[in-house]
């Protein structure tokens, strides 16, 4: 209890001089005042103020400042760019500290040998060098006392998010409560290492076939929940432009094999690496692009996959309509959306994006964000991590092809694997269904309405203040004739894109019900001169 009392004070402190200085640019005396006009240099300092609270609160919140810099429907770009370089920003410790876990869990003598001078540091984990069975590995082994910390920062979080809740522009206060719980379950999943493996070898076997992409094997026997044992693969750094020329690879080629690696996580397999930032994505000596560190990795439910791929079709084809629709089915826009606003919205926003010689992927998520932000507009989970591969991933793709368009490269995927032709037979199939129901309710028209009729000519049904009589009917059925060959018409306008011979038959049955409905036509005009 003293602990988490003492960590409550000191995290409050921390923030307090960031959160006085915010307040006081939206009331100049934090509770009355007008608002202050801030400078592109001081946004840049407030910006930097939290991210060097954060980075002096340590690995929780180091953790709470990478997520927020993907969170574009969250934090302004100013301060998702300032945040993002705290992905780098933890160095590693000594190896005192981390030589016991690796003794209680697996046991130092199972290694041939071991480097006890960490090769990389992150906010949970340290990264050393060994040999396992003559073979070359790196050991991941969880930062000693991590999991006390982060359960503590986790109580201490919830205390204060209703405080930040309150305070933040209503227009984010859905997203912030939803992005606490979603932290909270990304944040338990990277400090099991089992799990960790687990999603590695699952992803290493989907490209077992593939040329391109290589994921280092796992060593089961010497893994545990806070020790991870796989295999070393040297590689050149993925943003390194310059040594991987000299090796001859062609840095834009490197790009599609990353773009497309992703595509086939996210669209094929349903399970894909969460975290693309420089340190983790390298170069192999064949040019095969290495994967590493699985700790955030994400899962589709075939619901979800099936939606993620509607979404890239909808985008490639700049069918408003349908990237509406997605949203409303991935959780990220509310049904009672005026769809005619948002409509206008997305509609500007593909124009702008269109007008643009090169495609930016963070700034389309920024200005989509920011452009939805008076409606109700929500990011889940799964759609989160998606925008996180995005957005890190485009900067690593710009550094290697500053020309690489993400969205053209989405399509040119999307065509390849006939998904665009799948997506064109799933629209035909519903459109046929919808006729189908159409030209049956088109049929039983007559047969009601003259059921109908019939019903005002015994006197069973009347209608204050009209005449009803016989040519009622004849009028109903003129009326059910033009529904139907109108009905005709615009099916088989439809079935001609699929068959040309569903179409031909169409428009055969069409032009017979134009015949009848005419000849109805003539009856009404001989029954009134009559």
């Amino acid at each position: 209890m003293v602990s988490y009392l003492v960590r409550l004070v000191r995290v409050g402190l921390a923030f307090l001089p960031f959160l006085t200085a915010f307040l006081r640019d939206r009331r100049r005396f934090v509770l009355f005042g007008r608002s202050r006009t801030l400078t592109d240099e001081q946004r840049q300092q407030r910006a930097r103020e939290l991210r060097d609270a954060l980075l002096d609160l340590g690995p929780t919140f180091i953790k709470i400042g990478q997520v927020l810099s993907t969170r574009p429907d969250i934090v302004p770009e100013t301060y998702a760019e300032e945040l993002s370089s705290l992905q780098d920003a933890v160095p590693p410790g000594a190896y005192g500290e981390a030589e016991p876990t690796v003794e209680a869990d697996v046991g130092r003598d199972v290694y041939d040998e071991f480097d006890p001078d960490p090769v990389a540091g992150g906010s949970l984990a340290e990264v050393y060098e060994a040999t396992y069975q003559g073979n070359p590995v790196v050991v991941k082994v969880r930062r000693p006392g991590i999991v006390a910390l982060i359960e503590t920062d986790l109580r201490v979080i919830r205390r204060l998010l209703p405080v930040v809740v309150r305070i933040a522009p209503e227009r984010h206060r859905f997203s912030l409560r939803n992005m606490a719980d979603d932290f909270e379950r990304i944040i338990r999943e990277e400090l099991d290492f089992e799990r960790e493996g687990r999603m590695m070898d699952e992803i290493r076997e989907n490209f077992a076939g593939d040329d391109t992409v290589r994921i280092p094997r796992r060593y089961p026997d010497a893994c545990s929940e806070r020790v991870l044992t796989m295999q070393r693969v040297d590689s050149i750094k993925i943003t390194d432009v310059d040594q991987l020329r000299r090796a001859g690879f062609d840095p834009a080629v490197i790009a599609e094999d990353v773009a497309n690696a992703y595509f086939e996580m996210g669209l094929e397999d349903g399970i894909f690496h969460g975290d693309p930032h420089p340190g983790n994505l390298g170069v192999d000596q064949r040019g095969r692009v290495v994967f590493y560190d699985f700790g955030m990795t994400g899962r589709f439910t075939p619901r979800m996959q099936d939606a993620i791929v509607e979404l890239y079709l909808a985008i490639a084809q700049r069918d408003v309509d349908r990237i509406m629709d997605v949203l409303v089915d991935l959780g990220a826009l509310d049904p009672t959306v005026d769809r005619e606003a948002m409509a206008r919205v997305l509609t500007l926003v593909i124009e702008d994006l269109e007008g643009r010689a090169v495609t930016d992927w963070r700034r389309i998520i920024t200005e989509v964000t920011t452009v939805l932000q008076e409606f109700p507009f929500r990011l889940p989970p799964d759609l989160m991590l998606v925008i996180r591969v995005g957005t890190v991933g485009e900067g690593v793709l710009r550094q290697l092809d500053p020309q690489f368009d993400f969205i053209a490269a989405a399509r040119e995927f999307l065509v390849e694997h006939g998904y665009m032709q799948r997506g064109a037979r799933n629209v035909a199939a519903e459109t046929r269904g919808e006729a189908w129901e159409s030209f049956r309710a088109a049929l039983r028209t007559p047969t009601k309405l003259e059921a109908t009729l019939d019903t005002v000519r015994r006197g069973e049904l009347s209608v204050e203040g009209l005449d009803l009589h016989d040519p009622l009917t004849r009028v109903g059925r003129t009326l059910a004739y033009a529904i139907i060959t109108a009905s005709w018409v615009v099916g088989s306008s439809i079935l001609t894109r699929e068959s040309p011979l569903f179409g031909a038959i169409g428009y055969v049955i069409a032009t017979v019900m134009t015949v009848f409905f005419l000849l109805a036509i003539r009856g009404v005009i001989r029954e009134e001169r009559g």
